[in-house]
């Protein structure tokens, strides 16, 4: 924008405005870096609302419902704590991560580090649904945010990562110092301590087709 002072006056330019992102549309924060939910710009515009993008697909409540069921189920709750739903992890200062689906070792994750602060503990293995993040356009692709991710709570200690990529019906299955899988979602998978997990034939046996994904 130009401002002009008087006819004779030099012509002063303002620098553009940029608009602050608030804090509840941020994600996860790597290094000081801010991820934001998908649809944060519509949000900011003014088209969609909070509550239109936070949410998951029905496809992904699916697969986050199936993996929570059966954990619960077969994982010894008495050596591991499961936690769904977004459960906030405090790596250190300006690393922020939000897990869908977390398993802790109860060794590790006490009662009294159980607070309304979030979990500032590693998780033993984290599952995660999509990316489900965005940042500036052009920065980064969904590749190397899912290697900066894995990689940084390798980092703090996180000992196995699952990603579950709907699109491509592929499981990457990542863990410290050893070469990351990519297998496909109707394979058998262990998950951990001889637990197996299959999110394609659970798919088909739930009737949804996902030959339309």
């Amino acid at each position: 924008m130009q401002t002009i002072v008087s006819s004779n006056a030099p012509v002063v330019v303002k620098p553009a405005r940029t608009r602050r992102v608030p804090d509840y549309l941020v994600k996860d924060e790597i290094d000081g870096v801010k991820f934001y939910y998908p649809g944060y710009r519509q949000v900011l515009s003014g088209k969609k609302t909070l509550d239109d993008i936070m949410g998951w697909s029905g496809l992904q409540g699916i697969i986050v419902s199936y993996f929570t069921e059966f954990l619960m189920k077969q994982l010894n709750l008495k050596k591991y704590r499961v936690l769904p739903g977004e459960t906030g992890n405090h790596l250190s200062l300006h690393n922020n991560l939000s897990l869908d689906i977390s398993i802790f070792e109860r060794s590790v994750l006490t009662a009294s580090k159980i607070t309304t602060k979030y979990v500032d503990v590693p998780a033993y293995c984290v599952i995660e649904v999509d990316v489900q993040a965005e940042w500036e356009e052009g920065s980064m692709s969904d590749v190397e945010f899912i290697g900066l991710k894995t990689t940084k709570l390798f980092e703090f200690g996180t000992q196995k990562l699952v990603w579950v990529l709907s699109k491509s019906k592929k499981i990457i299955l990542a863990e410290p110092r050893k070469h990351w899988e990519i297998i496909d979602w109707d394979e058998d998978i262990e998950l951990i301590e001889g637990i197996m997990f299959n999110v394609g034939k659970y798919l088909k046996e739930e009737g949804i087709n996902t030959d339309i994904l």
